[in-house]
């Protein structure tokens, strides 16, 4: 029985099913708040998923790890979090800034005002924060990491993205083109990030500082077409060719962000793999990723 329960196609079963527990149970308690309480703004219910839905996913996941793979929680201790966090929601916040720069200088991003709400902005992080743990969870410590140990680096590179941008096909309006634009960006920038650290935390502080520009501060999540107001800190119009500008899907359906974003990803892949830490189906053991007294990462 022990076997079974450690060959990795059960193990990650078994962890997507119980993190999945845990956010069904997170999230069934916040809907009954949201009822009981009539609570209808979205900043408020972002907070009170943050408080309910994060630790109840990662719960979800300790019991997993402690009871089926028997080891310490190496992937999310607290060693160095914050920094690791600070530094992927640099890249996450200046990767988006940089492509809304080219998009105005093309002239396809026009700014018309500031709508500075700040409890509205709090919320949005929160939630984004909240968005990014589960899925984050999901993709690089438990699919990810499983299927490295299992099959090496590369692989879990390609399984990991390649389920990432299928499960965005139940976005509004996705397309197989969206889909395969966000495995081939996000899914490959962020199991490159997990790749150098094997940890989650910087990986988590991207993908929520990328959620958070896109809609909180530049509001171009699902852009439209024709000159559509865009409402997040800035105010601004979205218009121009949908290959450019992603259309209806919004900003990371443009081909611009899909050569950025997969031009730092593999950056990133080649430092991680000039480090040593690529894992081979001979070597199913990476080298430690390097930290200094300081607790930076070395790049």
């Amino acid at each position: 029985m022990n076997k079974i329960l450690q060959f990795p196609l059960v193990r990650i079963m078994i962890a997507v099913v119980s993190v999945g527990i845990g956010i069904t149970v997170g999230q069934t308690i916040l809907n009954l708040l949201r009822t009981a309480f009539s609570i209808t703004n979205v900043g408020l219910a972002n907070l009170l998923a943050f408080v309910l839905v994060t630790p109840a996913a990662y719960f979800a996941y300790w019991i997993y790890v402690r009871y089926i793979e028997r080891r310490d929680l190496t992937e999310l201790s607290s060693s160095n979090a914050f920094q690791e966090i600070g530094l992927g929601s640099l890249i996450g916040l200046g990767l988006f800034s940089f492509i809304i720069a080219i998009l105005w200088l093309l002239g396809f991003y026009r700014v018309s005002g500031i709508n500075f709400v700040v409890l509205s902005l709090i919320g949005a992080l929160v939630g984004a924060f909240v968005s990014a743990f589960a899925q984050e969870l999901i993709f690089r410590a438990v699919i990810y990491r499983i299927t490295e140990e299992w099959l090496g680096t590369w692989w879990a590179l390609l399984i990991s993205a390649l389920l990432f941008g299928l499960i965005h096909l139940s976005s509004a309006g996705a397309t197989i083109f969206s889909a395969l634009a966000v495995a081939l960006q996000a899914g490959v920038l962020l199991a490159a990030v997990y790749a150098l650290t094997h940890r989650l935390w910087m990986a988590l502080g991207l993908h929520m500082a990328w959620d958070f520009a896109n809609d909180a501060i530049f509001g171009v999540g699902v852009a439209g077409q024709s000159g559509q107001a865009l409402h997040g800190l800035l105010q601004a119009d979205l218009n121009g060719p949908k290959l450019l500008t992603g259309g209806a899907l919004g900003v990371e359906a443009s081909i611009i962000t899909l050569v950025v974003m997969l031009i730092v990803g593999m950056i990133i892949l080649r430092i991680a793999y000039q480090k040593g830490y690529f894992v081979s189906r001979k070597n199913k053991s990476p080298r430690e990723p390097a930290h200094s007294a300081a607790g930076k990462i070395s790049l």
